[in-house]
């Protein structure tokens, strides 16, 4: 008679370890990548401030006060009417502190989208292509990077004419340089890869392989150099309209103000002050979010 066999009941899988909450996740991010999330902060709050400039200022930034200047002609300081003091002609300063990131939100922001799209370009051609075409386009850029953007912007501005439209122009047209140059260097190491290769020998158009199969694959640096030049052309608006050729008053603009809080500061500091440090604060916030970025994207770094 056949021994009975009976079955192994089969041992109970591991329990799987209990999912984190999401608050203990989101406060571990925090920890390990703080610059990232103060830069958020910083320009969520810069946004907030420049959408709700309208409803949140006291008053209207080109209003000027009779009562805004002492019998003298000195600006009055920061009071109930005016929170932030007055400036030079009698306007209220934070009025004008909301409406210029107006300003520089605009310019920061789709000055950096012109220079995305010719530097992705640019760099993305000339990479793939290599050759002639790779010495041509290189050469250009070299020209392009071999004189200050804000030099170069001067020069254009001067010719077009102090506008914002202008100096968007200027800066979109003449930052795009550096990106040129990364994404380049980027797209040379990645053609060779296999997937890329698999690519062409099945046929794929080259503006296929470019822009479908190596630009997702670089996009990592590239949204890190992007939120890097929203402040560094911030910064660029700024130094224009403080010499007068960029946004021009009375239209309000951190780097004009600056430029009236020169001839005011040693009687009325507070017209330097809060200009100077909307625009440092704002261009802190968009290099902390790069600088986070460039942390968290990078593949060597294991904690996320």
């Amino acid at each position: 008679m056949a021994a009975m066999q009976f079955e192994t009941p089969p041992a109970p899988a591991a329990a799987a370890p209990p999912a984190k909450p999401f608050t203990k996740k989101f406060w571990k991010s925090v920890r390990d990548f703080p610059m990232l999330y103060l830069g958020a902060l910083i320009i969520v709050l810069l946004i907030l401030a420049a959408v709700l400039a309208p409803v949140i200022s006291p008053h209207n930034p080109t209003t000027q006060f009779s009562d805004g200047l002492t019998e003298s002609g000195i600006p009055v300081g920061p009071s109930a009417k005016f929170p932030l003091g007055a400036d030079n002609l009698g306007r209220d300063i934070l009025s004008r502190v909301l409406y210029g990131a107006q300003v520089s939100l605009l310019v920061g922001v789709i000055s950096t989208v012109i220079n995305l799209v010719l530097g992705v370009l640019v760099g993305t051609v000339a990479g793939y292509f290599g050759g002639w075409v790779d010495n041509v386009l290189m050469r250009v850029t070299d020209i392009i990077l071999a004189f200050p953007l804000l030099l170069f912007a001067m020069a254009l501005v001067a010719v077009l004419g102090p506008s914002l439209w202008n100096v968007l122009f200027a800066i979109g047209v003449l930052g795009w340089g550096t990106m040129a140059r990364v994404v380049r260097g980027q797209v040379l190491a990645v053609k060779e890869f296999e997937y890329v290769q698999a690519e062409r020998a099945l046929g794929a158009s080259n503006t296929r392989i470019m822009f479908r199969v190596i630009l997702p694959n670089i996009i990592g640096p590239v949204i890190v150099l992007s939120t890097l030049n929203v402040g560094q052309n911030i910064l660029v608006e700024a130094g224009l309209s403080f010499l007068g050729i960029g946004i021009q008053p009375p239209t309000p603009s951190w780097g004009n103000m600056i430029e009236a809080g020169m001839q005011t500061y040693q009687v009325a500091p507070w017209t330097l002050w809060f200009p100077g440090l909307a625009l440092v604060i704002a261009v802190l916030g968009f290099n902390l979010l790069g600088d986070g970025l460039r942390d968290i994207l990078d593949p060597r770094n294991t904690q996320h």
